[in-house]
């Protein structure tokens, strides 16, 4: 098995160099990720180009998003992988906030040219529950054939205040929270974009229900 894998958090990212030796007992993994962390990026991509440095033979940092990274490993390097990984990112993406994703975001991109996705997420306060739930669920959606072409899986680990997962929910609804932002200036030019949440019952079956209650999730996420 081919595996490209990226992110949105940088090439540094811990979280990322632990999902790589994991995925190395499945497959050769090649690694295209930001050279700096490019969060909430969705799906923008540089206009004119962008520099990739190049590490070895299977990894490259690229100044540029996570859209340009997947960009560069189809048109760049002409890969054609078996499976996309994105992430395992530092921060969940839950709900509305997959919009915003650029760990989404780098799926979606490969999603439109046809390639199978997963995109994983986790809790930014720790690292307990990639360590205990990241290979187990990869082999879940590898033995189960969960991955297509026409969607993307998306996966958020469980809180790390659990003393240990609850369990693992697939093919659960995106939940879109209700926010309201307020109008609020700090120092007269500074806005910090504070949301407040207005809908607080979580549907079964959600990806916010499975955050909330201890749950590895998975969602189905199309263009």
């Amino acid at each position: 098995m081919i595996i490209l894998l990226t992110n949105d958090d940088g090439i540094q990212s811990k979280k990322l160099k632990f999902a790589k030796v994991v995925l190395e007992k499945y497959g050769k993994v090649y690694t295209v990720a930001p050279a700096e962390e490019q969060s909430a990026k969705s799906m923008s991509l540089s206009i004119g180009g962008f520099k990739v440095n190049k590490i070895n033979d299977q990894e490259f940092s690229v100044e540029g998003t996570p859209v340009d990274c997947v960009n560069f490993a189809l048109g760049g390097l002409n890969l054609r992988p078996d499976l996309v990984v994105s992430g395992i990112n530092d921060g969940y993406n839950l709900g509305f906030d997959t919009k915003y994703s650029g760990t989404v975001g780098a799926c979606l991109q490969a999603q439109y040219f046809g390639f199978n996705t997963v995109a994983f997420s986790s809790d930014r306060k720790g690292f307990r529950m990639v360590e205990s739930e990241f290979e187990k669920t990869f082999e879940y959606i590898i033995n189960k054939k969960m991955y297509s072409g026409k969607y993307t899986l998306n996966v958020n680990f469980p809180r790390e205040k659990f003393e240990k997962s609850n369990g693992l929910l697939d093919n659960v609804e995106v939940f879109h929270h209700e926010y309201e932002y307020k109008p609020e200036l700090i120092d007269g030019h500074y806005y910090p974009n504070r949301r407040i949440v207005i809908n607080k019952e979580l549907p079964e079956k959600t990806d916010a229900y499975g955050f909330h209650n201890g749950y590895t999730t998975i969602s189905k996420i199309t263009i």
